[in-house]
């Protein structure tokens, strides 16, 4: 009989979607304050892959992703998903009239072998974690680097998220012998 491991501890990252730079600017304080410092950014890119965000936060929309320094346990990512929709809602107060939504904060979590994201619509690749949350490994990692699976979203397969996340996954594992030894 195998027995339960704790598992390792994780890198924590966002990714932002938003209608203007002020907007992801005030989403990156906000998550900083929430989460600790960030130690890595991408450049903003134009969110053109779907417009699946149109009818709530309108056209023109900007992507970035933020790693932020601190590691974090896993299991923390539902209470996290729920943290940043709590915090899209309080950042919408900031750009009242703009529109409907004007940021979207999606959680997530590197590990030597996977990107996980949290997210609150349920489908037949993600796996419930719990108060209405659900985890998704969006890339895996392969000898090459960064693999998508079909479902994995197109700005998740950029040369800019790839980057991205091959930088935190280095950070990570830089960092991850301190961490797993405090456990």
């Amino acid at each position: 009989m195998a027995l339960p491991n704790r598992p390792l501890p994780v890198l924590r990252f966002a990714g932002i979607i938003a209608g203007n730079h002020a907007m992801l600017a005030a989403a990156r304080q906000h998550l900083s304050q929430w989460y600790g410092p960030i130690d890595d950014e991408t450049e903003v890119i134009p969110f053109n892959f779907t417009a699946y965000y149109e009818d709530q936060m309108g056209t023109g929309l900007l992507r970035q992703w933020v790693r932020f320094t601190t590691l974090c346990e896993p299991q923390s990512l539902a209470k996290c998903k729920l943290e940043t929709n709590m915090a899209e809602v309080l950042l919408a107060g900031q750009f009242p009239g703009s529109v409907q939504r004007p940021i979207n904060i999606d959680p997530g979590y590197v590990s030597r072998t996977k990107v996980i994201l949290g997210t609150t619509k349920d489908h037949s690749h993600r796996v419930y974690l719990g108060e209405g949350i659900f985890a998704e490994v969006t890339l895996h990692w392969t000898a090459t680097g960064w693999a998508p699976w079909p479902w994995t979203y197109a700005d998740y397969r950029t040369p800019t998220a790839q980057a991205f996340f091959m930088r935190c996954r280095e950070a990570y594992v830089k960092q991850l012998p301190a961490a797993a030894g405090a456990l």
